[in-house]
């Protein structure tokens, strides 16, 4: 069973298994306005789902994350994230070792791609106005666009559609809460 792990700025967290991922909430301009267009469609008892903004694979037993920003796919440390908030997503058992390889592989095959700036513009339409807007480009991802895609190549989330999922439904799904 999954269960997340909260790390507060200036916490970091340790003993990673590749095939697990992160989800952020990150300060800069981009991520508030993600996190504001997710605020307008989840309210309720979901809306402290709205509170992620960002999303990243863990390729590395040492943290190294692999994950979509606005230069593209790359593969970065977790040390990057010691000033900000955010969770670690265990997967646990349900997730196995040839299923984590295959997750890994996929993500780390993505590095050098592009960001889905026009995935961004129809996952923001979608939030604003609820209608699925699928604004995609070959080879192009947003951050949790690429999560998915690396946990269906292992055979998780097989229901979600990568072009419109959000760091939202990713913690909704997992019950990540801030």
């Amino acid at each position: 069973m999954a269960r997340s792990e909260r790390y507060g700025p200036g916490e970091d967290a340790g003993d990673f298994v590749p095939g697990d991922f992160i989800l952020s909430h990150r300060h800069h301009l981009i991520a508030g306005l993600i996190s504001q267009a997710q605020k307008r469609r989840f309210k309720g008892a979901d809306a402290a789902y709205a509170h992620w903004s960002h999303a990243a694979l863990v390729v590395g037993e040492d943290g190294a994350l692999v994950e979509a920003e606005m230069m593209g796919v790359r593969q970065s440390p977790i040390s990057k994230y010691h000033a900000d908030e955010y969770h670690l997503v265990r997967l646990g058992t349900e997730f196995t070792g040839g299923s984590r390889e295959r997750a890994v592989s996929y993500a780390r095959a993505q590095v050098g791609q592009a960001f889905g700036y026009l995935a961004l513009l129809g996952a923001i339409l979608y939030l604003l106005f609820g209608r699925p807007l699928r604004l995609i480009r070959r080879n192009h991802v947003i951050c949790s666009s690429l999560v998915v895609l690396a946990l269906q190549h292992g055979g998780l989330v097989p229901d979600l559609d990568p072009a419109l999922t959000l760091p939202v439904d990713l913690a909704k799904l997992f019950d990540v809460r801030p």
